[in-house]
C-alpha cells in the first residue's frame, strides 16, 4: 500500500510539473522592448566603465566580468527582438528598433554575433591584464556596437 501511495504522489507531482511547463509565462511586446532597452543601457554603462579604466590607465583585469556580460548580452540580442516588437507595432515612443531588424534579419544577427565575439575577446584580454590590447579591442567592440546602431536604431 505504501508503494502505491508513493507512486500516486510521484504521479501527481509529475502531472503538476508537466501542466506548469505547458503554461508559459506570457510577456507582452512592450515588456520585451523595455527589457532590451534596459539591456542596451547596461551594456552601454559597462562599456563606459571599461573606457574610464582605459583612460585612467587602470588595471583592466577588473573589467573581465563587465566584458563577459557584454559578450553574453551580444549573444542574447537577437532573441530580444521577436516579431511584433518594432516601431510599427509599438510606436516610436516605445522602441528605437527600426523595421530593418526584421526585414534583414540575417544581417542583424550577423552584426550581433560579431559584437558578441569581439566582446568575448575583450574579456580574454581583461583576464590577461593586457591593457594595450584591451584598449585596442575596446575600440573594435565599440565599432561593432555602432555598426548595428547605424543601421537598426532610430535616432
Amino acid at each position: 500500500m505504501r508503494t502505491v501511495a508513493i507512486a500516486a504522489v510521484v504521479g501527481l507531482i509529475c502531472t503538476s510539473v508537466t501542466a506548469a511547463a505547458q503554461d508559459p509565462v506570457s510577456i507582452g511586446a512592450a515588456d520585451v522592448a523595455a527589457g532590451r532597452k534596459a539591456g542596451m543601457a547596461l551594456s552601454g554603462a559597462a562599456m563606459s566603465a571599461m573606457k574610464a579604466t582605459i583612460d585612467a590607465g587602470g588595471p583592466v583585469r577588473g573589467q573581465a566580468f563587465a566584458a563577459g556580460g557584454v559578450a553574453r548580452w551580444g549573444r542574447a540580442i537577437p532573441g530580444m527582438f521577436p516579431a511584433g516588437t518594432g516601431q510599427g507595432a509599438l510606436g516610436a515612443e516605445a522602441t528605437d528598433a527600426k523595421d530593418g531588424i526584421w526585414t534583414d534579419r540575417a544581417d542583424f544577427e550577423a552584426k550581433a554575433a560579431t559584437f558578441a565575439t569581439e566582446a568575448g575577446k575583450l574579456g580574454d584580454l581583461a583576464r590577461a591584464d593586457d591593457a594595450a590590447a584591451f584598449a585596442a579591442q575596446w575600440t573594435v567592440v565599440r565599432a561593432a556596437c555602432q555598426s548595428c546602431h547605424e543601421v537598426y536604431k532610430a535616432d
